[in-house]
């Protein structure tokens, strides 16, 4: 495995650094540790409070007897977990991956748009590329017109987020990406999304599902509604909640102590089980809401809205008005170039949803804000 600087034009060693800052800096200082086996915590350092928050642990909380990795979530919902990881759980996990890849393609590179500070960037973007022997190509920042002329080169294994994809279909680029392969992360793309991808570039999109406790879980491609598990991941449901028990699953998790995680794992994610290694994802329990007696996920109507001609991102939230003789209220947070209107928004989801009487509140004039994998994380107001 070797690092390409795209910035800098040139490789660079795999090396111990202390304090990584750039994307290179610290793609290099994780390889480096997962080669030797040495402990390495990966977390944002450019985050203040996340970084006071992992410096308030002393030494024997952080770092513990055979793991490789101490990742830590964003936090953006509360106090940000521990979550340890073996060398054994990244490589048993790099090779499931990628004996789902197409064998009709022979990969000799990563082109990666994400950063090394979360088990996405370092798991997929390092460790499957230091498992497969192949480069990894680095930039700091990327646009989706850069992104595209490297997606045109044969043999590139890109890993990206929703984002990306989403932006590519905007620009739509007179070029096609049949020779290469997207991997993106768990955000949800919608399956039009997906299609119109394939169908404009001749590229397919591996859509991961994963969270950093459980590792990868289940993947799906292009616009496939159903998430197949991988060989070695046993699924099964509890309270229409799903569990896991898989080789990639954290061994501990550092919340105010040390915990040792139980098997199976069980997860915040609302799914349909449709045979032993199938399923569909209806939602996580967050961010469910039950209107007229009905499921319905706020994942389903955020891209409802942003189907809506000038909206760039929408989130919603599920607000319970235990005073209120109604269903729960959903509040939409807007980022668009117009205001969208009630009524607007009330004729499209009754396309969807027939009669079922939805309560939302709409809030225009917000930026959406997005984890570095393009996870929604929360709003604010524009300036």
């Amino acid at each position: 495995m070797r690092i390409y600087d795209m910035d800098k034009k040139c490789y660079v060693e795999v090396a111990k650094v202390e304090n990584p800052t750039t994307k290179v800096e610290q793609l290099s200082d994780a390889m480096y540790c997962y080669k030797h086996g040495i402990f390495d915590i990966i977390y944002d350092k450019s985050q203040p409070a996340l970084r006071a928050h992992v410096e308030s642990f002393g030494e024997d909380f952080l770092k513990q007897d055979e793991m490789q990795f101490l990742y830590f979530t964003s936090g953006t919902t509360g106090t940000p977990t521990g979550v340890y990881k073996t060398k054994d759980n990244s490589k048993k996990q790099a090779w499931a991956l990628i004996d789902t890849l197409p064998k009709d393609m022979k990969f000799n590179r990563i082109v990666t748009t994400v950063p090394f500070v979360h088990i996405y960037g370092v798991d997929i973007g390092g460790v499957v590329a230091y498992e497969m022997d192949i480069d990894v190509w680095v930039k700091e920042n990327f646009v989706p017109e850069e992104l595209a002329r490297e997606a045109q080169v044969a043999g590139t294994l890109v890993v990206t987020t929703p984002l990306f994809i989403k932006a590519l279909n905007r620009i739509k680029q007179d070029m096609k990406f049949d020779k290469a392969y997207f991997l993106t992360s768990t955000a949800p793309l919608l399956p039009e999304d997906a299609k119109e991808f394939h169908e404009h570039y001749k590229s397919s999109v591996m859509q991961l599902f994963a969270s950093t406790e459980t590792g990868m879980m289940a993947y799906k491609v292009d616009d496939e509604t159903v998430l197949r598990a991988y060989d070695c991941v046993e699924i099964a449901e509890s309270d229409n909640m799903l569990n896991i028990s898989s080789p990639f699953v954290a061994q501990k998790i550092l919340d105010n102590t040390i915990k040792k995680v139980e098997f199976p794992f069980q997860t915040e994610d609302i799914v349909e089980m449709l045979s032993p290694h199938e399923f569909k994802l209806l939602g996580r329990s967050s961010n469910l809401a039950k209107i007229a007696g009905k499921r319905i996920s706020t994942l389903q109507i955020e891209g409802i809205v942003e189907s809506l001609e000038g909206v760039e991102c929408a989130l919603v939230k599920v607000r319970k008005d235990e005073k209120a003789l109604r269903d729960e209220i959903l509040d939409i947070y807007i980022e668009s170039n117009r205001d969208i209107k009630q009524k607007e928004l009330k004729e499209e989801l009754k396309k969807v949803f027939g009669s079922i009487h939805i309560v939302f509140k709409l809030y225009n004039g917000m930026i959406i804000t997005k984890s570095s994998v393009g996870k929604k994380i929360g709003f604010k107001e524009k300036n």
